[in-house]
């Protein structure tokens, strides 16, 4: 039996792919964000399917390392990645999500200020992946992120 989180993860991806192409282009600090396998290869969930909130957790050295490097991979210039707040919520079947803001340089050099992210830690606690699910940066972006992090539990404030 699979697991529900990876339909979800799915079908939150499938929706972020066309939403994290942004109008600015060059001057976002990011790639557009896709799935990667083996999480592309995963069904999409049942329309309609609700996020289950998750309770809050603090993030250990290894799954902000995740994050990190998950988040960077995503980056036109990962050297010049800067992070802050960085927030994770644990549900019913184990799964963490985490929100945060990263900044970065632009394809014309420039920091372009704090975006919203989110994302779920996969894999084991050894070794976790952060799969990144969206990278905002128009206000309909931010709003999704922030909706999708309200949704799962996960609050950004410190």
């Amino acid at each position: 039996m699979r697991s529900p989180i990876r339909s979800i993860i799915c079908a939150i991806a499938l929706a972020w792919v066309g939403a994290c192409v942004s109008d600015a282009g060059q001057h976002a600090a990011h790639n557009p964000v896709s799935l990667l396998p083996p999480y592309s290869e995963l069904p999409p969930a049942p329309a309609g399917m609700p996020i289950e909130a998750g309770t809050k957790v603090t993030l250990d050295a290894r799954q902000q390392e995740a994050v990190v490097a998950g988040v960077s991979r995503w980056m036109k210039v990962p050297a010049t990645v800067r992070f802050g707040l960085m927030s994770g919520a644990r549900n019913s079947r184990g799964t963490v999500t985490v929100c945060g803001e990263v900044d970065g340089r632009n394809g014309n050099g420039d920091y372009v200020g704090m975006k919203p992210y989110v994302g779920v830690l996969m894999g084991e606690a050894t070794s976790p992946d952060f799969v990144v699910v969206g990278i905002a940066t128009s206000e309909r972006e931010r709003a999704e992120v922030a909706s999708l992090c309200r949704e799962s539990g996960v609050t950004t404030s410190s």
